[in-house]
Order: C-alpha cells, then sequence, then structure tokens
C-alpha cells in the first residue's frame, strides 16, 4: 500500500513539476541549456552538503567540504558559457541575463570571486568556523543573482 501511495505521489509531483518548468525554450531540446541545468543541479548538490557542514559544525569533513567548494570553482568559467548566444535564452533564465547583460555579468563575476575566496579557504580550514565567512559570501552571491535572474 505505501509503495503505490509514494509512487503516486512521486508521479504527481513530477507531472507538477514538468508542467510548471514548461516555461520558454526546454532544456530537453536544447543541449546549452540542459549542460546548463546538469551544472547548476551538481552545484546545488554540492552546495547543500557544504551547507549542511555550516548548519551543524559537528559533522565538518574538512576534505569534502574542499572538494565540493573546488568543484564548484573549478567548474565556474564553464556555467556562464551556457549563458552566451541566442540558443542559451530560455530554461529558469529570465530574460534579464540578457536585456541587462552587464549587471549578470557583474553579478557573475561577484560570484567568482566569492567561490574562489570559498575555495582559497577551503584549501587550510579544519573546522567550519574557518570558512563562515566565505561560504555566507558565495551563498548571498549565489542568492541574489537567482533573485534577479532566475525565474
Amino acid at each position: 500500500m505505501f509503495n503505490k501511495i509514494a509512487l503516486t505521489a512521486a508521479l504527481s509531483a513530477t507531472m507538477i513539476l514538468v508542467g510548471c518548468n514548461n516555461s520558454g525554450t526546454s532544456a530537453a531540446n536544447n543541449p546549452q541549456l540542459e549542460e546548463r541545468s546538469k551544472l547548476m543541479k551538481d552545484w546545488r548538490q554540492a552546495n547543500e552538503g557544504m551547507k549542511a557542514m555550516m548548519e551543524n559544525p559537528d559533522t565538518f569533513d574538512a576534505a569534502t567540504f574542499k572538494e565540493r567548494a573546488d568543484f564548484i570553482a573549478d567548474s565556474n568559467a564553464a556555467m556562464w558559457t551556457h549563458f552566451e548566444g541566442d540558443a542559451a535564452k530560455g530554461g529558469d533564465a529570465k530574460d534579464e541575463v540578457w536585456t541587462d547583460a552587464e549587471g549578470f555579468r557583474a553579478k557573475t563575476e561577484e560570484f567568482t570571486a566569492s567561490i574562489n575566496a570559498l575555495s582559497a579557504a577551503a584549501a587550510t580550514a579544519t573546522t567550519a568556523a574557518d570558512v563562515e565567512a566565505q561560504y555566507g559570501e558565495m551563498a548571498s552571491n549565489c542568492g541574489s543573482c537567482h533573485k534577479a535572474y532566475k525565474k
């Protein structure tokens, strides 16, 4: 019984998400949007792990935290190429990414500086306190860009 209810709930949630994500160009029809979406999901997963460690410092694992910060920092330049050109339009990105290209570029530069600072701090961190300020800055820059440029 439980499996049937869980399956029904999962299918319903999937249908709702598919319907809500039907905005403009579909990622399924556009390799550039697919790559951008995949990388954002990978970043979100890395960030969720770091956030959990920041919220519960007793679980801080320096090697894992560094690995996650480095992953985002190392893939950062690739992310922004997925916003270039007409093929990049659509998905979850607002039109302002392209109509306010200078503002978007400034946000990406702020994020880049903050993830690089977090990655550098993580290289020598032994506690969550060692990366707290840099993590906060990176998370703030991530969120402010999404508020301005994500649907």
